[in-house]
Order: structure tokens, then sequence, then C-alpha cells
């Protein structure tokens, strides 16, 4: 019997990470309309991407301006409606400013759509 060659740790690093659907860019509001938790109905805006964890891993920015939790990929298309696609075209924020909140302006016409 054969024994299987133990993959190497950075092709294994390089297979969990990798994702090849489709992604939400950055600056994209999103509003939570399944239940988590106490969380159904807040509005969260989808935060820069890590190069460390992935164009899966998918950082949900709070109110305030803070990277809250995060999810992935699937999650957003099955958890969230969509408000604002934003057409952020810089998917790790380089050279970009860090995300602060949601313009309170912004908020009651995102709200009523």
């Amino acid at each position: 019997m054969k024994r299987r060659r133990p993959e190497p740790w950075v092709m294994r690093n390089i297979r969990l990470r990798s994702y090849f659907g489709k992604v939400i860019p950055p600056k994209t509001v999103v509003k939570l309309i399944s239940a988590w938790g106490d969380n159904q109905g807040r509005t969260f805006r989808i935060g820069y991407y890590s190069r460390q964890d992935g164009l899966n891993c998918v950082w949900l920015v709070n109110e305030i301006g803070e990277y809250e939790r995060t999810t992935d990929q699937e999650s957003i298309d099955k958890d969230f409606e969509v408000l604002n696609l934003s057409a952020e075209t810089d998917l790790f924020g380089d050279e970009r400013e860090v995300l602060g909140r949601i313009p309170t302006a912004e908020l009651p016409t995102l709200e009523g759509a």
C-alpha cells in the first residue's frame, strides 16, 4: 500500500485561501436580512480584503467604522441584501484611506431603498 506524500504547507495555504467566484467590492453597503442573534436589520459596509485572509474572507465594517466581524462570499449572497453596490476596483485598499462610518446623510436614503 502506497502512502500519500503530505501536501506542502505553502500549497495547502494557497488552496485554502484561493477563491474564484464573484467578489463583492469593498465599500458596498449591505443590510443583514437573516437572523444572526440580535443583529438582524443592521447595516454594514464591506471592508477591504486582506491578502493574508484571501478574497473569500469578507470583513464587515459596522456603523461607527470598525472592522467588526467576518463572513464569506456565499453568506453575503444568502444572508444580506445589497443596498448600494460600490464601484471600488482596489480590493485590498492599497494606498486608500481606512474606511470610516457611513455618512448619516446616506443612511435614511439607503434604509428606504
